[in-house]
């Protein structure tokens, strides 16, 4: 039953995802393929993690570190590093809305793997849950985030400032996310949830907007 609920949100995410890919769908097998390479940066992250763990950080800059450096800084390059030399020159990245998918499945990838240790590690059907409404579509979210600016970089050829952004963007957004969880204590979710609310915008926004732009709209109407 745990790895149900750890498999869960994930396959309902890339679903989620693949259903607002409209126009032109991606190839299944391309799918995958992002998806076990997120899969590939969770090893990763997890040997560069141990290094880190070894640093000794003064206690009242450890939420920050633990936030924006052992967190976000880890997971988030390692997502762009393996995306860009997946996307490199792909063929199949021919529409704005690809970068978004393509991201949002690397990132996805990741975090089934994470979602898997922390539910297993704790045995515990609350944590599952919790993690499926926040953890989970929370990686989706810095995916899509990712996209939105990789998808200047890859497709529409605007300099390597969008290549920067794409870490930067997707950085910024989870070491927030997770310095709100780790500094508010008890009154988290008064500020968690409007910051969720506003992520899940952006992302729903990006891929409408992309989704609008793609060449391929004219030819399916």
């Amino acid at each position: 039953m745990l790895l149900q609920l750890s498999l869960a949100p994930s396959i309902i995410l890339v679903i989620f995802i693949y259903c607002k890919d409209k126009y032109e769908k991606e190839p299944i097998r391309m799918m995958l393929v992002c998806v076990i390479f997120g899969f590939l940066t969770a090893s990763f992250v997890g040997g560069i993690d141990r290094l880190i763990a070894k640093l000794t950080i003064p206690l009242r800059f450890e939420n920050l570190f633990d936030s924006y450096v052992a967190s976000a800084g880890t997971e988030e390059s390692m997502k762009l590093l393996f995306l860009y030399f997946l996307m490199k020159r792909n063929k199949n990245l021919n529409e704005p809305f690809d970068a978004c998918l393509y991201a949002s499945l690397v990132s996805l990838g990741f975090a089934t793997i994470e979602n898997i240790i922390y539910v297993f590690g704790s045995g515990s059907f609350t944590t599952a849950i919790s993690r499926a409404v926040f953890s989970v579509p929370g990686h989706f979210l810095f995916g899509i985030t990712m996209g939105s600016a990789f998808a200047y970089y890859s497709y529409y050829k605007k300099g390597r400032v969008y290549l920067l952004l794409s870490f930067l963007l997707p950085y910024l957004a989870h070491g927030t996310y997770n310095f709100i969880i780790l500094s508010l204590g008890n009154i988290y979710l008064l500020v968690f949830i409007p910051y969720l609310i506003l992520l899940w915008k952006f992302s729903l926004s990006k891929m409408k907007l992309f989704a609008s732009k793609s060449p391929f709209r004219q030819t399916k109407h």
